[in-house]
């Protein structure tokens, strides 16, 4: 019986911490990407391509942007 109090009463804690630290306001910067992936469809080999992302900071603190991986 003692088990499933101490059981309960964790899981009780862990669900309070959770809620506490994940429903905190986001604050800081924030990124985000209109259109995340873009379809060149049929393109001829050798030809060079480009297309611009527009990346907006919808926090309250500047973004710095520090590297880029293509994917």
């Amino acid at each position: 019986m003692k088990k499933l109090f101490l059981m309960i009463m964790g899981l009780f804690f862990v669900a309070l911490w959770g809620d506490t630290v994940l429903g905190q306001d986001n604050k800081g910067p924030r990124i985000s990407v209109e259109g995340r992936e873009f379809d060149f469809k049929e393109v001829e080999e050798g030809t060079v391509l480009e297309h611009a992302f527009k990346i907006l900071n919808i926090g309250d603190e500047p973004l710095k942007i520090i590297s880029v991986r293509p994917g």
